[in-house]
Order: C-alpha cells, then sequence, then structure tokens
C-alpha cells in the first residue's frame, strides 16, 4: 500500500504539468494546484490506510474501525466548517488530510496496541 501510494502520488506529481490543459481560465488553474500537490502527497497515506483498514476487517476488529471512522468524520466535518474559511479551496483538500490523518492513527494503533497482530498480543 505505501509503495503502491507512493507511485500514485508520484505519477500525480509528475502529471501536474498538464493542469494548465484542464481549464483555459488562469485563476482557476492556479486555484487547484496547490489542491492538487495535496491530493498527491495523501495518496501515499491513502495506501497506509486501505491495507490497515483491510488488516483490520481481516482481524475482525470492525467496532474500532468504526469508532476510528466517527471520529475521523467527526474532525473532518469540524474542519470543513473551519478550515475553508481561512484557506479557501485548499481548505477542503486540507480537511481530507485530516480525515486521513486521523484514520492512519487508527491503524497505527490498531496494529501498535490493541489488535491481534500487536507485539504484546503475538507473546501470548
Amino acid at each position: 500500500g505505501f509503495l503502491l501510494g507512493i507511485g500514485l502520488g508520484a505519477l500525480q506529481l509528475l502529471l501536474l504539468p498538464l493542469l494548465h490543459k484542464s481549464n483555459p481560465i488562469e485563476e482557476v488553474r492556479e486555484a487547484a494546484r496547490l489542491p492538487s500537490i495535496l491530493a498527491s502527497v495523501y495518496q501515499i497515506m491513502n495506501g497506509l490506510v486501505f491495507i490497515g483498514e483491510g488488516v483490520m476487517v481481516g482481524c475482525g476488529n470492525f467496532l474500532q474501525l468504526s469508532l476510528s471512522t466517527v471520529i475521523a468524520t467527526g474532525a473532518t466535518l469540524y474542519s470543513l466548517n473551519t478550515l475553508p474559511n481561512v484557506y479557501g479551496l485548499t481548505g477542503v483538500w486540507m480537511s481530507f488530510g485530516v480525515f486521513n490523518t486521523l484514520r492512519l492513527l487508527g491503524v497505527w494503533y490498531h496494529q501498535a496496541y490493541h489488535g491481534p497482530l500487536a507485539p504484546r498480543n503475538l507473546k501470548k
């Protein structure tokens, strides 16, 4: 997931110069530049989250997966109410980053401490 995320994010960054062909209006192209870079960087995180959440489903830890998703969703809704007011369109993409960061933290917690594959649980 991590390598695939890096590959997809790198491909998106390589295609960024083609952004000027997406719209004839310079202001629109400029407004889309930073969100496009953020989306490329988030691909790395997405690869880890998707694999980690798949492990959580495979381990049957649906409650922890659901709780981390609810927490991430709540923080995202809060972010969507605050960040776009300050950063505009980029704030919407930053809110998406909040969502994925919290989901990644949920996966990390599961893998490191709580899940059946956590080091302390493997020793049992």
